[in-house]
């Protein structure tokens, strides 16, 4: 279960209605990701043991039911727990069923609640998945690229470039 102090219960309406939420004090070591911004749960936040929910005080306490985007001015986009896979227009990244985004049926635009303004950037780590999947792809066009390089200029099929991108993927 979370790590650190438990104490006061709260029932959440939206967010997770089944069941009580226990609130905990996550440590810095923490890999749990919030259910509402898909980022690492560091400080207060709120969890329920039965089905493994984990959410920010911040995302729990202050997201609204409804917004009015810049970047989607024809209508409100609304909280939405999702049913199935759906991708951020703002951020290209996939969210799956269960996770929560700020969604417009009408126009089929979805945004995430970590890429609006709504959240303070409370030092919080971003999702884990996010980022190793971007580092991965970048890492993947340089490898590619130097693959050719070395084939070309060494006749063989070995790069340095690949070693650097395992490298830093094996650091992360």
């Amino acid at each position: 279960m979370a790590p650190a102090t438990a104490s006061a219960t709260i029932k959440s309406s939206f967010f997770h209605p089944q069941h009580l939420l226990t609130w905990y004090h996550y440590s810095e070591a923490s890999t749990y990701s919030c259910d509402a911004c898909e980022r690492i749960v560091i400080g207060p936040g709120y969890s329920c043991d039965e089905c493994n929910f984990d959410i920010h005080e911040a995302c729990l306490l202050t997201l609204p039911g409804s917004i009015s985007f810049d970047e989607h001015k024809k209508h409100e986009l609304t909280l939405t727990r999702l049913g199935a896979s759906r991708w951020c227009d703002l951020c290209k990244e996939t969210s799956h069923a269960g996770s929560h985004m700020y969604r417009c049926v009408e126009c089929n635009f979805d945004v995430h609640p970590r890429c609006t303004s709504l959240l303070a950037d409370d030092g919080a780590r971003p999702r884990r998945h996010g980022r190793t999947r971007r580092t991965v792809k970048v890492g993947l066009k340089i490898g590619m690229f130097g693959f050719k390089v070395a084939n070309v200029v060494t006749g063989g099929i070995f790069s340095p470039v690949l070693d650097v991108v395992d490298l830093a993927i094996d650091n992360m």
